[in-house]
C-alpha cells in the first residue's frame, strides 16, 4: 500500500478580503486528511511587523503597533475559521498562532513539517508579501513535500493528476511522493516537455511507467514541445486542456545554494497554476 498522508501541516493565513473565510489551502488540507483520516496541524504564517532601528521613536513605534494589532485580528479570524471548518469536517486538529519576525516563523514552521507527511500552502501574495518565501522555506529545509493550492482551489480527491517528468531526483522524489494520490487517480499522464533543455540523459520517461505499472498505476506517455520555449505555459495548457486536477513536480533551482533564484519553470507554476502543486526537493 502507498505511503498514506497521516500528519498533514497546512500554513494559515487570512483570506485576501480579510473576513476570515477559509482559504484554498485550508479546504485542500482538510479535504486531504479527511480522506486518509490524518491528523492536521495549522500554524499561522504571518510575521510580526517591526520598524527600522533608524525609525523608532513615538509615532513610528504607534504605527507598528497598529500594525500587529490589525495583523492579529486577521490571524484570530483565520484560526476561528479554521477550527470550525475543521470541527465539521471531523477531524482533530492543533493550532499555533506564533507572533514572530519573518526568519523566526519561517524556522518554526519548517521544523513542524519535517514531522509531518506533507505541508500544505496557498499561493498568491498574503501578508508575508509573497508567499513565495514561505514555500521556497519549505520546500528547501522542510525534507517533505509541498502542495501549492491556487486561489481558485482544486480538488482534494484529483482523478486526472500529470507528473512534469524530467529525470532528475527531485522528480523522482515528488513521485514517491504522490503515490498515495496517484493510486487512486482515473488517469496519470507522464508529461515530457522537449525545446528548454537537453533531456536525452534523464532518466527515461518510458522507465517511469513502468516503475507506476510495477505500482498498479497505468501512465500514459505525452511528449510535448515547448511553445516558443515556454515549457511552463505548454504544462499549463496541457492541464487546461485535459483537464488535469493536480500536477507533480521537482522544484527545480539553478544550484544548490539556498540563495539562489528557483528555476523559470517552478517559479512561474507557483505564480500561476491552475490548479494544486505538489512539490518536492
Amino acid at each position: 500500500m502507498a505511503h498514506e498522508f497521516k500528519s498533514i501541516l497546512i500554513g494559515l493565513v487570512p483570506a485576501d478580503d480579510g473576513d476570515g473565510a477559509a482559504t484554498a489551502a485550508v479546504r485542500f488540507g482538510l479535504g486531504l486528511a479527511r480522506r486518509f483520516g490524518a491528523h492536521v496541524t495549522f500554524q499561522a504564517l504571518v510575521p510580526h511587523a517591526s520598524a527600522p532601528y533608524s525609525a523608532v521613536g513615538g509615532f513610528a513605534a504607534g504605527i507598528v503597533a497598529a500594525e500587529n494589532k490589525r495583523r492579529r485580528e486577521l490571524v484570530e479570524a483565520a484560526a476561528t475559521a479554521a477550527q470550525a471548518a475543521a470541527t465539521v469536517a471531523g477531524l482533530a486538529c492543533e493550532m499555533d498562532l506564533p507572533d514572530l519576525a519573518l526568519d523566526a516563523l519561517t524556522e518554526r514552521f519548517n521544523q513542524r513539517a519535517r514531522l509531518q507527511d506533507v505541508t500544505v500552502l496557498d499561493a498568491g501574495d498574503e501578508l508575508l508579501g509573497d508567499n513565495r518565501y514561505a514555500i521556497e522555506e519549505a520546500l528547501f529545509n522542510s525534507g517533505r513535500p509541498v502542495i501549492v493550492v491556487p486561489r481558485s482551489g482544486g480538488s482534494s480527491e484529483p482523478q486526472r493528476i500529470a507528473i512534469a517528468w524530467d529525470g532528475s531526483a527531485r522528480s523522482a522524489r515528488a513521485v514517491g511522493d504522490a503515490m498515495s494520490l496517484l493510486h487512486s487517480a482515473q488517469s496519470v499522464s507522464v508529461v515530457v516537455i522537449r525545446g528548454e533543455k537537453d533531456v536525452s540523459g534523464i532518466a527515461p520517461a518510458d522507465g517511469l511507467i513502468a516503475y507506476l505499472q510495477r505500482h498498479g498505476i497505468k501512465g500514459e506517455l505525452v511528449t510535448l514541445e515547448a511553445v516558443r520555449g515556454d515549457v511552463a505555459e505548454t504544462l499549463r495548457q496541457h492541464v487546461r486542456d485535459n483537464a488535469v486536477e493536480l500536477i507533480v513536480m521537482g522544484a527545480f533551482v539553478h544550484s544548490r545554494f539556498r540563495q539562489a533564484v528557483l528555476g523559470g519553470v517552478t517559479r512561474s507554476l507557483l505564480q500561476d497554476s491552475p490548479v494544486p502543486l505538489l512539490q518536492a526537493y
